[in-house]
């Protein structure tokens, strides 16, 4: 009569183990929510990021459903894909692509890879991400009116622009000379190559071997002599006063034809909270001194502080001799000495608890 109790027992204990496995599994329902609403938060984001990574989100969930791979790294880069592009230090919607094919076919990751998502730096905070999100829609339209002031210089010159012959003549010598229509995009829009930070290009090499050499080489002369960007159909695209964020900092671009006036044209207020928005920290000679001072008494306080300990004073003594020996007024709040050695917090681990 043994075995048929053992026998129940083991039945009882196997159906306990799979009702805490689907307690602990995500339902489908749960799992279908979580994808909408990650889905709905990469249409927030300008660039048609959406089109482009919305199936990143569904292999995603698939594979963290089927509790594949390395769940610290592609929860890493899976974060980054909903950070705005202009902050990625790198492709992360490839990255992240290259990363799920390797742990589905459950190839061992190169050292090399696991360096490259080691080194990603640490998300940008919300305020970073949702105004960097506002100025991605802005620029996607090409609306920079809001960091420039003096938009009446760029609409002077666009207007002219439009009624020049010589330009005309320009354009139209390029039209007879080449099919321009299979360089539009989708938007209708030719645009010139473009020149990187401290005017570094990286298609430089002058090649005239193919048509689309010539049209390319041919293109960004016309968009240099004219201040443009591009063209759209028969329409000029002029070059604005612009202030762009990057992964490495903002960039504030003054075309070559603007007669420039710092104090009178850009809207500096709007451009410096843009950048501060990455959690920049007030600089400056004055304040670097001030800042290497604090912790210089900071570093004094720390050691007077277990000094006194050593000597077997507590409480408000303990307080009151540290102030003295830091030439402090003894009528000094004792907060201002607890900010002090707090501002030091990280180096107080080894000294006894702070109780003032």
């Amino acid at each position: 009569m043994a075995a048929p109790r053992r026998d129940a027992r083991d039945r009882s204990t196997a159906r306990r183990q799979a009702q805490d496995h689907d307690a602990k599994a995500p339902s489908s329902a749960s799992v279908d929510s979580e994808m909408d609403a990650d889905l709905h938060r990469l249409g927030k984001l300008a660039y048609h990021r959406l089109e482009w990574s919305g199936d990143l989100v569904k292999r995603f969930e698939t594979l963290k459903a089927a509790q594949k791979g390395q769940p610290e790294l592609l929860g890493k880069l899976y974060r980054w894909l909903f950070i705005p592009i202009t902050l990625w230090p790198i492709d992360i919607d490839g990255l992240l692509r290259q990363l799920i094919k390797a742990l589905r076919s459950r190839t061992r990751l190169r050292k090399e890879l696991l360096l490259l998502i080691d080194l990603l730096p640490p998300i940008p905070n919300e305020k970073a991400c949702s105004a960097t999100m506002e100025h991605e829609h802005a620029v996607q339209h090409g609306n920079y009116e809001s960091l420039s002031k003096a938009q009446h210089k760029f609409d002077a010159t666009e207007a002219k622009l439009a009624r020049d012959p010589a330009f005309k003549a320009s354009w139209q010598a390029i039209k007879s000379s080449f099919d321009v229509d299979k360089f539009r995009d989708r938007k209708q829009i030719i645009r010139r190559r473009l020149v990187a930070e401290r005017s570094i290009r990286e298609d430089w090499q002058f090649r005239w071997r193919s048509p689309d050499d010539r049209f390319r080489a041919v293109f960004d002369v016309f968009c240099q002599r004219w201040n443009l960007y591009g063209m759209e159909r028969d329409k000029p695209l002029l070059l604005k006063l612009t202030a762009n964020l990057t992964p490495h900092g903002t960039m504030i671009f003054v075309p070559a034809y603007w007669s420039f006036d710092a104090k009178r044209d850009i809207n500096w207020k709007a451009i410096t909270k843009l950048h501060k928005t990455r959690g920049v920290s007030k600089q400056g000679a004055k304040l670097s001194a001030n800042r290497a001072a604090r912790k210089r008494e900071a570093s004094r306080a720390k050691r007077l502080w277990a000094q006194a300990a050593q000597r077997g004073l507590k409480g408000e003594k303990r307080t009151a001799w540290v102030m003295r020996e830091l030439n402090w007024d003894t009528r000094t709040d004792e907060r201002t000495l607890r900010r002090l050695l707090k501002s030091e917090s990280s180096s107080l681990s080894h000294l006894d608890t702070l109780v003032l």
